[in-house]
């Protein structure tokens, strides 16, 4: 029969309860460590950013100008905004336009995060042409080349806008080849343009004529067959120096039948006579547009006529006329023949 406790066996039995083992103690320590470890870990993980900027562009995505619109193009930009980072800048891309060329360009844009995650976005651009005007505008040129030719070359190469050059015997045969290598029409004013020559008889004439045309076969390979009468196929001075004989009647039907064509106009910029100011020369070619085929007379040796090329084309262009250069095949426009 055990005998009973006392009171000092029951207090060294409960502080043993109180007092659990040492090695007790290291594992609820290491168990508490380690959840409290992981709880930390798993609290405080942030997956991978994978997802670009969000980029809004301003305006519409769509943007239409009319083909040489006086107002330049001003983009309205985009915003780009990340959810991480927050409001981001976005880069513009802007393409080379070319107002007075009808087509379509694409803006870009572009934002990249912290992460290195790229948004792209992009805006079209039109420039649109006006309805075309039924017929076309032949600019034609006379009695060059000269020491304007280049500069009006780069003007119509400027504008995509093709020309004929109706040329006499200067000595300027890298204008000339220039100007057939960009694609105008090289057309035969005669050698000399000498009124009191060519027009003496039909064969000083075609002496003269075929002197231009070997010329220019000689530069540029091509045996043109277009051609312009000094003065047109209407002028009087011609009577001065035939006798008596109406060359021109004659000269009209014999080119013909030798295998050329020839080009009077319908259009006179004043520049041989009246005019002297481009404002004048481009009033008298614009003032005439409608409708039909135009064939528009000037003269490359005269510098301010010149100086009105650029607007005349830009007229044309704004209101839907096509520039093309006279061949073969063009209709053209002529006189009534007076001698």
């Amino acid at each position: 029969m055990s005998e009973p406790k006392t009171e000092s066996s029951k207090e060294v039995t409960q502080a043993t309860r109180k007092k659990p083992p040492v090695w007790a103690l290291v594992v609820i320590l290491l168990f508490a460590g380690l959840l409290s470890y992981v709880a930390f870990r798993v609290l405080t993980y942030v997956p991978p950013d994978v997802d670009p900027p969000v980029i809004t562009l301003n305006g519409e995505p769509e943007v239409e100008i009319a083909l040489g619109s006086e107002t330049p193009y001003q983009d309205a930009g985009a915003t780009a905004f990340d959810e991480r980072d927050g409001e981001l800048e976005a880069t513009t891309t802007l393409p080379e336009m070319d107002i007075w060329r009808a087509g379509e360009y694409e803006i870009k844009y572009a934002a990249t995060d912290a992460s290195g995650n790229l948004a792209e976005a992009s805006r079209k651009v039109k420039i649109v042409a006006p309805a075309p005007v039924e017929g076309a505008v032949y600019l034609t040129f006379d009695d060059g080349p000269s020491e304007h030719t280049a500069r009006l070359l780069d003007i119509l190469k400027k504008y995509d806008v093709k020309a004929t050059f109706f040329v006499v015997g200067r000595e300027m045969d890298d204008v000339i080849k220039r100007a057939y290598d960009e694609g105008h029409s090289i057309g035969l004013h005669t050698f000399s343009h000498n009124y009191a020559h060519i027009y003496q008889s039909t064969s000083t004439f075609f002496d003269d004529l075929y002197a231009i045309q070997n010329k220019v076969k000689d530069i540029t390979g091509y045996s043109s067959t277009l051609m312009r009468f000094p003065g047109g196929s209407s002028n009087t001075v011609s009577a001065l120096y035939d006798g008596g004989t109406r060359i021109m009647s004659r000269l009209v039907k014999e080119v013909e039948a030798r295998g050329f064509k020839y080009f009077d106009w319908n259009i006179s910029s004043g520049d041989a006579g009246g005019a002297t100011t481009s404002e004048e020369v481009y009033n008298n070619v614009t003032s005439r547009l409608g409708p039909g085929e135009w064939v528009v007379l000037q003269h490359d040796t005269q510098g301010f006529s010149v100086d009105a090329v650029e607007r005349i084309i830009q007229f044309g262009k704004r209101n839907g006329y096509q520039f093309k250069a006279l061949t073969m095949e063009s209709s053209g426009a002529w006189h009534g023949v007076r001698n």
